[in-house]
């Protein structure tokens, strides 16, 4: 008998809850009618390869008689190998891309002295008097 795929990523444990509890009300067909799905997006959905949106899982609570919160916990318990705690780590360690790179020093962070700038580097900064495309130039004074 081949091995049953164990999920690995936590979108995929968040598809097995569903998919559990859906499985008395008649499993990923009842998903596809309540949600309005193709059947290939509840399967892409229940595998983890296309995540669940939160009104999603709030639909799918509703008609399962439970809450988004309990779909989510009992996810980061499965995630976490029985520990919601050690799901939540494992869930955040598992994003590699910093919100934002940091700077390399402070001084990087400070803009150049406008002496010290070329004439074409002044032409790029954005001026208050020069931000209306149609006025490139000084208005005359009032007669």
């Amino acid at each position: 008998m081949p091995k049953i795929n164990e999920p690995r990523t936590f979108d995929q444990h968040l598809g097995a809850v569903i998919g559990g509890l859906a499985r008395p009300h008649g499993g990923r067909p009842f998903l596809v009618s309540l949600l309005g799905w193709s059947k290939g997006t509840v399967d892409r959905r229940m595998a983890g390869t296309a995540p669940f949106l939160m009104k999603e899982i709030e639909i799918v609570a509703r008609a399962l008689h439970t809450t988004p919160a309990a779909i989510g916990e009992q996810a980061l318990r499965n995630y976490g190998a029985g520990s919601e705690e050690e799901g939540m780590k494992k869930l955040i360690a598992e994003e590699t891309e910093p919100v934002s790179p940091a700077p390399v020093s402070l001084d990087e962070r400070r803009s150049q002295s406008i002496a010290d700038m070329t004439d074409e580097e002044l032409e790029g900064l954005r001026s208050v008097a020069n931000t209306d495309p149609e006025i490139g130039y000084d208005e005359p004074d009032a007669p």
